[in-house]
């Protein structure tokens, strides 16, 4: 028999044990924006619970307030049976067991792995309560290898670490306070398909006896991974499901409120000539004997598995600091020593993984953002033309349709979708030759995604070449022209895309398949 939850006083309430966490009737409000509408949302115990909707739908703000960081105008929070609305925040939440794994990386660069893990929370030894640094590095590894399955050195420093290793330190610290609710906010977007199997594991272990919240714009994993699924739109809550009742294409039109059939383009692009020619190119660590080229007017893909060296190729064609040998052709002239302003001098445009910490200059306007690039073309005797800069943001502003109520908005306060836009104009108005993106769409909402495949393949139409490196095998196969696939710093399959699905023969090269017998 359902015990169910009946009011008993004002601000009490007695329980329903099936859920450990309601959120019930929340609204939220900002000047000039309803951020939430009533809505409800009941995470039961030993579930893992989705939680999809767009940018701006409300996710971001509803799980700052579960954090304690926003304070809701209207409705209640129960946790554990107990209404904790006005003594919820931020210290108070991690009190009660409620963790967070966020999708940009909360990390100090200059720490080491075991420092990093343990901030805040240093082992020590002796009455003068000297730090055991020792004991801290054996235990970071051990608790690494454990938690989350990978092998790290606890004396590297977390500014060596990949994205994806960053990301797991996140995910292994929050374990070790062995929370009762643990929201996971896109943890996937930057790990590759093993690590994120990995995850997954995890997640489904962790269920048995916690409430765990699991907020992706990656459906399949959503619908693979959650039991129910909430989905939000414009504020407001429009059902909550159970996953094995529903399918992507209704996912996504519960989400967006329309029906989208096609994310990429159709291949109406020609190839022309050859813009980028790489031949052995050779990185200090990551990957060595790279040759590929890339034509005017087509998109090459890049793509591996964690550690295979596909996330360093971008970079290196950009800033050559850590390229050892090899050679970077563009437009049919060899060049050496490339550094950044090299490159945009040279009409190349980089967008990398990083999105807010090295793509949209979060404390700049988007005016700011997306003519950084190109000011010296408006800049007459060492004056900034107003006129011409305000032009040239109105004009991408429209053409991207970026959501924004104008240029002089701080970059840092769009939706992630918007910002990735803002970086993308910022080489259009540049009129870049060869752009290259790395991860761009990773954690951007599926509407947002729609908009930018159109604009990457309007990139490429515009006589451009495009290197497109991302983990994403469907975004992979649907936009791009030649597929390179990477595995242990070598390429080990090129093709090019037909009608016919090649998926299980990139996954299986990413995988090490056809590179050759191991020892």
């Amino acid at each position: 028999m359902t015990c169910r939850r009946v009011r008993q006083q004002e601000g009490e309430y007695m329980s329903n044990s099936e859920y450990i966490l309601e959120m019930l009737n929340v609204s939220k409000e900002f000047p000039g924006v309803k951020a939430l509408s009533d809505v409800t949302i009941q995470i039961k115990k030993g579930e893992v619970h989705g939680l999809v909707g767009e940018n701006g739908a409300g996710k971001s703000t509803i799980m700052k307030i579960l954090a304690g960081l926003y304070s809701n105008d209207g409705g209640k929070i129960i946790f554990n049976g107990e209404d904790i609305t006005k003594k919820l925040n931020a210290r108070t939440a991690e009190q009660l067991g409620i963790s967070f794994i966020h999708q940009e990386r909360y990390v100090v660069s200059h720490l080491t792995v075991a420092e990093m893990l343990f901030l805040g929370v240093e082992k020590t030894r002796t009455l003068f309560k000297l730090m055991d640094k020792r004991g801290m590095v054996k235990l970071a590894e051990q608790m690494l290898e454990e938690k989350v399955g990978v092998k790290l050195s606890g004396n590297m420093l977390v500014s060596q670490l990949t994205v994806g290793e960053q990301q797991l330190i996140q995910i292994c610290r929050a374990l070790m306070s062995d929370p009762k609710v643990i929201v996971f906010d896109e943890p996937t977007a930057v790990l590759a398909k093993k690590e994120a199997e990995r995850l997954f594991q995890i997640i489904r272990q962790l269920k048995k006896d916690k409430g765990v919240i699991y907020i992706s714009h990656y459906f399949a994993e959503v619908l693979d991974l959650c039991d129910r699924v909430t989905v939000l739109r414009n504020g407001k809550k429009i059902d909550t499901v159970h996953a094995e009742d529903v399918t992507i294409d209704s996912l996504v039109t519960m989400m967006v409120g329309r029906n989208i059939l096609e994310q990429y383009p159709p291949k109406t692009r020609k190839a022309g000539e050859t813009v980028l020619s790489v031949k052995g190119l050779t990185h200090r660590k990551e990957f060595h004997d790279l040759n590929f080229e890339v034509r005017r007017g087509e998109i090459v893909g890049i793509t591996g598995l964690m550690g295979s060296g596909h996330d360093k190729v971008g970079i290196g064609i950009y800033d050559s600091r850590d390229i050892t040998g090899g050679e970077v052709e563009f437009k049919g002239k060899k060049m050496s020593y490339i550094s950044p302003d090299k490159a945009v001098a040279a009409k190349m445009g980089y967008v990398p993984d990083d999105r807010r910490g090295l793509g949209a200059i979060q404390n700049m306007t988007v005016k700011e953002n997306i003519t950084l690039a190109c000011l010296k073309d408006m800049t007459r005797h060492g004056i900034i033309s107003d006129k011409e800069e305000k032009k040239a943001v109105e004009e991408q502003i429209e053409k991207l349709r970026i959501k924004t109520p104008g240029g002089d908005v701080i970059s840092g306060n769009l939706s992630g979708g918007n910002q990735q836009k803002v970086v993308l104009s910022r080489w259009l108005s540049d009129q870049s030759e060869l752009y290259i993106l790395n991860q761009p769409t990773s954690g951007i909402d599926i509407g947002a995604r729609a908009d930018i495949y159109k604009i990457i393949d309007e990139m490429a139409k515009s006589g451009a070449g495009v290197l497109m490196i991302t983990q994403d095998i469907q975004e992979l196969y649907g936009m791009s022209d030649r597929i390179i696939v990477m595995f242990r710093g070598e390429t080990v399959l090129e093709l090019e895309t037909t009608s016919e699905d090649m998926t299980d023969q990139i996954i299986v090269a990413s995988m090490g398949g056809g590179a050759g017998d191991e020892e």
